[in-house]
C-alpha cells in the first residue's frame, strides 16, 4: 500500500481544487443523472512502461447499472511524432502498424492536454463527480497511465473499479467449464473495439456465471 501512495504521488497533479471549475462550469449534467453509472475506458498505449510510455488512443464509453449503452462515447487519438513511436517495443510496432493506430497517431492534431479536457468534458455531461466506476479489461494498468496523463478525469471519477480480467481469472479456477463456452474475444487492439467486447463479455459472466438462484 505504501509503494501504490508512493507511485500515485509521483503522477498525479494537484488538482482536486481545479478540476470541477474550469472545466465543468458550462457542463450541463442530465435531468436524471444516471444511477451507478460505469465509465468504459480503454488506452492503447506506445508499450507497459507506466514512466516512459505514453497512451496515444483513449475511448470512453458509459453505459448504467444493466450495462445499456447511453450513446456513441468518446475517443480520441493524440498525435506523437515518429520520434516517440519509433521507440516504441515489438509487439505494439507490429499491432499499431496492422490496425492503422500509428498512422492515425502521426496524422493527429489532438495534443494530450486537449484530449484530457475533451473526455473530462464528456464524462461530466453524463455523471455527477465522484459516482462513475471505471470499468475495462486490466483496467489497473490504464489508470496507471491516467493518473500521469490524464489526472483531471480520475480525479473526477470514484476510486473503484469493475475489472472484468478479475472476474475472468475467477472463474477459469472456479468453472473452467463453463468458461470454456464462453465467446472468445476477437483482439481487435483498437480502444473502442476492445471497450464495447468489454461489455458484451460481463454481460456474458453476469448471465452465465454471476446469476443468482
Amino acid at each position: 500500500m505504501r509503494a501504490f501512495r508512493s507511485l500515485t504521488s509521483l503522477f498525479r497533479r494537484n488538482v482536486s481544487q481545479e478540476v470541477l471549475a474550469p472545466n465543468t462550469a458550462n457542463s450541463k449534467l442530465p435531468s436524471s443523472p444516471l444511477q451507478q453509472p460505469i465509465v468504459w475506458i480503454d488506452c492503447e498505449m506506445t508499450g507497459l512502461d507506466i514512466y516512459n510510455d505514453h497512451i496515444v488512443e483513449i475511448c470512453c464509453i458509459i453505459t448504467d447499472q444493466n450495462l445499456e449503452v447511453v450513446d456513441e462515447g468518446y475517443e480520441s487519438v493524440i498525435h506523437y511524432d515518429n520520434d516517440v513511436m519509433s521507440k516504441m517495443n515489438e509487439w505494439c510496432i507490429e499491432h499499431h502498424g496492422t490496425s492503422g493506430l500509428t498512422k492515425k497517431v502521426l496524422e493527429s492534431t489532438k495534443t494530450l492536454p486537449q484530449v484530457e479536457s475533451e473526455l473530462l468534458s464528456y464524462i461530466s455531461q453524463h455523471i455527477e463527480p465522484n459516482t462513475g466506476v471505471m470499468a475495462g479489461n486490466s483496467i489497473h494498468m490504464d489508470k496507471f497511465f491516467m493518473y500521469r496523463e490524464f489526472p483531471k478525469v480520475i480525479d473526477y471519477l470514484f476510486y473503484r473499479l469493475i475489472d472484468v480480467s478479475t472476474i475472468y481469472e475467477v472463474c477459469k479456477r472456479h468453472n473452467p467449464a463453463l468458461l470454456r463456452t464462453a465467446p472468445r474475444k476477437k483482439a481487435a487492439h483498437t480502444a473502442k473495439a476492445d471497450i464495447l467486447e468489454s461489455i458484451q463479455q460481463l454481460k456474458w459472466f453476469q448471465t452465465h456465471y454471476l446469476k443468482s438462484g
